[in-house]
């Protein structure tokens, strides 16, 4: 599909280093998995291998990559225009903003 050339150097890595090598922030990495979880599917589809034995989770970088080029890279932006659900109105921190306005003039 895409021409991404990767060498790994290893079977599996740890979180922290997949994470070095395909940067993308933690948090975004953990809200795919629970994405995928609330889907019912398995996070093996993501590459994720648990060894009997070992307290800590590995990730095969291969199937990783194919799992981001198939689900999340360059996916067509869906908007929904439904006006009909009632939302919470967002909470501003006026008071904060004004104070740090005070600062910037202040300062100027």
């Amino acid at each position: 599909m895409n021409n991404y050339t990767f060498q790994f150097h290893k079977l599996w890595y740890p979180t922290k280093e997949l994470l070095e090598i395909i940067p993308i922030p933690r948090s975004t990495f953990f809200i795919m998995q629970e994405e995928l979880t609330k889907k019912g599917r398995d996070l093996s589809e993501m590459g994720r291998v648990k060894v009997q034995g070992l307290k800590s989770v590995l990730w095969d970088p291969i199937k990783f990559k194919e799992f981001l080029e198939a689900e999340k890279i360059n996916q067509p932006i869906k908007y929904n225009f439904d006006t009909t659900k009632t939302t919470d109105p967002v909470k501003v921190a006026v008071g904060v903003f004004h104070q740090q306005q005070k600062e910037k003039e202040i300062l100027i």
